[in-house]
Formats: structure tokens, sequence, C-alpha cells
């Protein structure tokens, strides 16, 4: 897997093996006693890859905020033109059948929130924000295990790694 990052004009490229299929959690955030060294070593890289997911799923996330705030932005802007055109009244389903709506600022703040299109946008993003907050509980662990076993194999000598 790549990612593309532009710093200072210039892109960098950084590559990892693409994420596995499925991730036991128990492995990942329960410390190995027997394995306390490889451990130690590989916690590192699954914090890292926690990360870069995060990321990903943070940027799905944002892009469904962003796609949502344009769709309510353009509702509410036909919802004037058509009050414009219609003493001051725009029309909207309410339950099968079609009322008339005075516009006002607080008929707009809503408007939009029965709109199938804008449901469908708020479920994405309610889903991907699950996701984030999976990987994010997911992350800490990791990080919490990477620090207990910092505190376990500190004291470790270059000469105690190699006769382990």
């Amino acid at each position: 897997m790549e990612y593309q990052i532009n710093i200072g004009g210039r892109m960098l490229t950084l590559e990892h093996e693409d994420f596995e299929d499925r991730i036991n959690l128990d492995d990942l955030t329960v410390i190995d006693t027997s394995n306390l060294f490889g451990e130690a070593v590989t916690i590192s890289a699954a914090v890292n890859r926690l990360g870069l997911m995060k990321a990903e799923v943070e940027s799905t996330m944002n892009l469904i905020k962003l796609e949502k705030k344009i769709f309510e932005g353009n509702f509410k802007a036909d919802l004037r033109k058509q009050a414009a055109r219609n003493a001051g009244k725009y029309k909207i389903e309410v339950e099968g059948s079609v009322v008339d709506v005075k516009l006002t600022e607080k008929a707009l703040d809503t408007c939009y929130e029965t709109d199938s299109d804008w449901i469908k946008l708020q479920e994405q993003f309610i889903q991907y924000e699950k996701y984030w907050n999976y990987l994010d509980v997911t992350y800490w662990a990791a990080q919490d295990k990477s620090k207990k076993l910092n505190g376990l194999v500190s004291s470790t000598t270059p000469e105690d790694f190699v006769a382990r």
C-alpha cells in the first residue's frame, strides 16, 4: 500500500505491505510473556499500521462530512430560490403530503434531514465514525502495550537481548 504526501511541493511516497484481512485484537493487545523481546520490537509496527488505518478512515469521514455540507448548502439554496418564486414559501413533503412552509432560517436548519440522499450520507458518516472509533481504541490499547513493554525490557542490555 502507498501513501502520497506533499511536503513543501515535493511528493513523498510512504509504502508498506498490505494490511491483513483479519486482525485478532487479543493477539495484538495482550502481552505474550514468553516472548517479551519479540513483542517489544514488533509492537511499534502494529501501532504505526493502526495509525495509518485511522488516517485513512478519518480522511473518508471528512470527505463525507464535506459532501454533507455541500448537499445541505445546495438544498437550502434550492429552497430559497423556490421561496423567492412562491411568495416566501417552499414546498416540502411531510408524511406523504406536500405542504407549504414559510422560509425562515429556523425552518432551513433541519429542512434536509428527511431527504433520503442526506440520510444516506449521514448513515455513511456514522458508519465511518464507528470504524474510526474501533481503530482508535485499538490504537490506544497497542500504545499502552508498547509502553508496558518498554518498561519491562528497558533495562535489558544488548548482550541480554542476544542471549534470549
